[in-house]
């Protein structure tokens, strides 16, 4: 009896690994053309601009929704302030803070406008009643006047010059979402450093999802839509907590299609202690379960206006991640032992052969910012990773049971350090 659950156990923890190796294995063989198919789709607008001798430079409306964000807001106003797309507008809402953003939000914008210190055509401050993150972007879009809207956290920076590179790709006209970029800035903590890493390697894999069109996640750090997707499928969902993806999948769903911008860079703090790490993760797994569940006619869906790609793999292999995220830092200890009892060690040397190529792929052909040293960190890092696939794991849970009991999530709350005066837009040496 033992030996037959062993072999269960065996096999699903081989059949997992098989479609995880396979389906990073696609991703790593077609990652590279993402540079080379933005690159022509670039020249394709340009000759079409250059013909008509128009230059496209649309007005972008920056929206950042703040709730107590007092130490780390108006680095994110700076980097907008300080981007370098003059037709620019500036939107900020704030949510009801109970802290000091108010007066420091106010005090630097009178300051700024007192030494006239902003390049861009307009500024607007909104103060309301707490309603929720969905509702200030809502007050804030309804103030825009651009064509292109830029949604921004209020613990975020974005990269000098990235506006003018966002604004790159809506020269595309069947374009209508660019997601960017995101980077951890935080890393002088082991939990800071994990989602650094995280977000590193994560946002690689956009490369293929935008290669093959099917891009379904915009992170609030740094999403953007023309104004047309919030005439035609309304603005954001106010009821749901993790509202960008709600909003990610909307326009999916509508068959808007959309793309990732890896040289559009935004640096975002993350959490800054497991406990608000699994916080987050809880928030971010039950909206995107919801979110699923909400728009489950995407999956396999036949319809000509839904990407293929997306429907029949990116999101079924969303639904297998989840749930071989039940078993995985269980089953890993389990395979491992496995391993050193039988001295079977050949899967898991391919296993590790794998990912390591995949970590010097991600070292040293990550557009935005190459690490070759990275690729040296290997060895060291996967205790990192095994304590990520533990919150996962537990969020993922908490997750399962909130939904099991209806209940939903709050905004998680974790201590603000900012992202760091040492931060250095440009980006090379941040």
């Amino acid at each position: 009896m033992e030996e037959v659950l062993f072999n269960i156990v065996r096999y699903i923890v081989g059949f997992f690994v098989i479609t995880t190796l396979l389906k990073n294995f696609f991703f790593l063989v077609i990652s590279p053309f993402y540079p080379v198919r933005e690159k022509i789709r670039y020249i394709r607008a340009m000759k079409k601009y250059n013909a008509t001798d128009n230059v496209y430079a649309p007005r972008v409306s920056v929206v950042i929704p703040a709730w107590n964000e007092e130490v780390g807001v108006l680095k994110t106003i700076d980097s907008v302030l300080e981007n370098g797309y003059k037709n620019t507008e500036l939107i900020i809402v704030n949510d009801g803070s109970t802290d000091n953003s108010d007066k420091v939000i106010k005090d630097y914008l009178k300051d700024v406008r007192k030494t006239r210190r902003n390049a861009i055509s307009r500024i607007v401050y909104v103060y309301q009643e707490n309603g929720g993150k969905g509702v200030a972007l809502n007050t804030g879009i309804k103030l825009t006047k651009g064509e292109v809207i830029l949604t921004m956290d209020a613990d975020s920076a974005i990269q000098k010059g990235a506006i003018a590179k966002l604004v790159r790709y809506y020269m595309d006209p069947e374009v209508m979402a660019v997601v960017g970029n995101v980077e951890v800035a935080n890393t002088s903590t082991l939990v800071g450093f994990a989602q650094h890493l995280e977000y590193y390697f994560g946002f690689y894999n956009k490369r293929a999802h935008a290669l093959m069109g099917a891009e379904y996640i915009f992170g609030g750090a740094c999403a953007s839509f023309r104004r047309h997707v919030f005439k035609t499928i309304g603005l954001f969902d106010t009821k749901n907590k993790t509202e960008d993806i709600e909003m990610s999948m909307r326009t999916r769903f509508h068959g808007y299609k959309c793309t990732y911008a890896e040289d559009v860079v935004c640096y975002t703090e993350g959490a800054s202690d497991i406990r608000g790490l699994i916080a987050q993760r809880v928030r971010w797994k039950k909206g995107r379960l919801d979110t699923f569940y909400k728009y489950r006619s995407l999956f396999f869906s036949t319809e000509e206006h839904h990407n293929t790609f997306l429907s029949f793999f990116i999101l079924p292999f969303s639904i297998l991640a989840e749930i071989q995220l039940l078993f995985e830092p269980i089953a890993l200890a389990i395979f491992i032992a496995y391993c050193i009892v039988t001295s079977e060690f050949l899967s898991l040397t391919i296993g590790l052969l794998f990912i390591f190529l995949v970590f010097i792929a991600v070292s040293f052909f990550h557009t935005s910012r190459p690490r070759p040293l990275l690729a040296l960190t290997f060895p060291f890092v996967w205790p990192i990773f095994y304590m990520l696939d533990w919150i996962e794991f537990l969020s993922l849970y908490k997750s399962i049971k909130m939904i099991r009991s209806g209940k939903d999530v709050e905004w998680q709350r974790w201590n603000r350090q900012g992202i760091g005066t040492t931060l250095k837009l440009e980006g090379e040496k941040a």
